[in-house]
């Protein structure tokens, strides 16, 4: 009995030193992910304007960013000063652009208001902390809706 309670204690020893987590147990935590990049940029849309009716099948957006500058190419070396802007509408990655403007068919969307947004995002795609958005709501009119 002696034998066998001294196996016990030894076996709990090398189980408590090994990394893996013991049946019932909850898992070590993982390493935080690397911390992202604080941005300085200010990102506004300039058209169109809130509470726009749109009324052709094109949406020309504009965009003014400001303390930071658009790249075309995608890399792990991130720096606040660099990236992308992922145009969304209705929460609805539309594009990931390497310009300040883009023109994006409105025919797919119902009349009605909807949600533009911009978001300046680092080179890697992945959003700076805090994000850098901007958002405006316009009014979908298809044209021969009146």
């Amino acid at each position: 009995m002696r034998t066998r309670l001294v196996l016990l204690v030894a076996l709990a020893a090398v189980l408590a030193g090994c990394s893996f987590p013991l049946i019932g147990s909850s898992p070590s935590p993982s390493p935080s992910a690397a911390a992202r990049p604080r941005s300085t940029a200010t990102l506004a849309i300039v058209q169109p304007p809130p509470n726009t009716i749109v009324t052709t099948t094109m949406l020309h957006v504009d965009f003014q960013l400001k303390g930071a500058r658009i790249v075309s190419i995608t890399s792990k070396n991130l720096t606040p000063d660099t990236g992308h802007i992922h145009l969304s509408i209705d929460g609805r990655l539309i594009s990931m652009n390497y310009q300040l403007s883009e023109d994006v068919s409105m025919q797919p969307f119902a009349a009605g208001p909807h949600v533009v947004q911009g978001e300046f995002v680092a080179v890697d795609h992945a959003p700076f902390n805090p994000r850098v958005i901007t958002k405006v709501i316009i009014e979908y009119q298809p044209p021969g809706s009146s």
